[in-house]
């Protein structure tokens, strides 16, 4: 084979051997939303795969990236444990049997927000442009005079690393009004920014069981935390029930 027919072969294979489509905005912000280089590069193998094995084993993705199994094995940790990928059932008519696959439903959440974050920032800008054009008076943010409020924005614009939109202050605003108090609602931010996750939808949940649970502060919160704790002590450390010695029985461990 001469050296054009090999640089036309090498095209060919190269730009129809198949195509993996990774949406641009995934590309360009993906660090926005806390996923490492080595994270992204592991949900593209996956995506890679998907249209021939909608669940590529760990060794498979070890091989394609040149890594260890465990960095994959806490990669995908990672990804599942901050919602951001999910292992679902599904059907297989074909082999006909349950399987695994991925799914990128809580990655696609997390973009959604993150777009509608930036979008709406946008449109408040452009707003606060015109109305300055026209009037040198702005209009204040709800409840911008409350110093729990004031002291809110600014610790989320801190933890965040940017500036709250319009909507995310309302947020702020109505979560006040339903009478959970600067601290526990300072306290879900500290929670899920440790767990990755800063969406105000996911802070709204927390906020909520808490609610359902009748916590109302912090050392309630952090009580109920240990004893959680120490239920879940209690149960692996459980003593296994021997039974009757004079008795043997096949299925005498099987409830254990």
């Amino acid at each position: 084979m001469n050296k054009v027919n090999v640089y036309g072969s090498f095209t060919q294979a190269l730009f129809f051997s198949g195509v993996v489509s990774i949406p641009k905005y995934l590309l360009t912000h993906y660090t926005k939303i806390g996923l490492s280089d080595h994270e992204m590069m592991v949900i593209i193998q996956i995506l890679c795969e998907s249209e021939s094995n909608p669940y590529p084993s760990i060794a498979t993705l070890a091989g394609r990236m040149n890594a260890s199994s465990s960095n994959i094995e806490e990669d995908l940790g990672g990804l599942v444990e901050r919602k951001l990928l999910t292992i679902e059932r599904y059907w297989n008519p074909v082999e006909l049997k349950w399987g695994n696959s991925y799914s990128f439903v809580g990655l696609i959440d997390e973009l959604a927000e993150l777009w509608a974050i930036e979008r709406s920032q946008q449109l408040e800008e452009e707003r606060v442009l015109k109305q300055n054009q026209v009037s040198p008076n702005i209009t204040p943010l709800p409840n911008s005079t409350n110093p729990a409020m004031e002291n809110l924005v600014q610790t989320f614009e801190q933890e965040l690393g940017r500036l709250l939109t319009r909507l995310e202050c309302e947020n702020l605003d109505r979560w006040l009004s339903s009478h959970f108090t600067e601290e526990i609602i300072i306290e879900a931010l500290r929670r899920g920014v440790s767990a990755g996750i800063r969406n105000f939808r996911y802070l709204d949940s927390i906020l909520r069981e808490w609610e359902k649970k009748g916590l109302r502060t912090r050392a309630e919160i952090e009580a109920e935390d240990a004893n959680f704790q120490s239920r879940q002590e209690k149960k692996t450390t459980k003593p296994k029930n021997k039974g009757s010695k004079t008795t043997s029985n096949k299925y005498e461990n099987f409830y254990l």
